[in-house]
């Protein structure tokens, strides 16, 4: 039964999401960046932080604000989870470490002839 459950649900999440690799990455990243920013913005609503929740609620038309709250944080935060799946991406002669290799050799240090300013006047 658990088998035919996958099968759907691949053939469903085939249909669905793009068949280019990074356009299947970006397209699920971005809906994990959608959920973090949902989570986000009913925590700062639930915990009234900085009585947010309250100037909201007192606003004339209290749509605008949460539209425009809403939408900076999916911007922001799927952007962020976005860019974090393309920066761990590793290239195809990377090991996928995501770090650069350390430089080896001494340190020297080099004698650098400044000369003086004079200060701005000031008025």
């Amino acid at each position: 039964m658990m088998t035919t459950e996958f099968s759907f649900l691949q053939r469903q999440a085939d249909r669905l999401l793009p068949q280019n690799p990074l356009f299947r990455l970006l397209a699920i990243n971005g809906v994990i960046g959608f959920g973090v920013s949902m989570l986000a913005f009913g925590g700062l609503l639930v915990s009234n932080a900085a009585g947010l929740r309250d100037l909201i609620a007192n606003a004339e038309d209290p749509v605008v604000p949460l539209v425009l709250l809403a939408f900076g944080l999916l911007i922001t935060l799927g952007s962020a989870v976005m860019g974090t799946a393309i920066m761990s991406l590793s290239s195809d002669d990377d090991t996928g470490s995501g770090r650069r290799d350390r430089i080896e050799g001494e340190l020297i240090p080099i004698r650098v002839h400044a000369t003086v300013r004079r200060p701005l006047p000031r008025d």
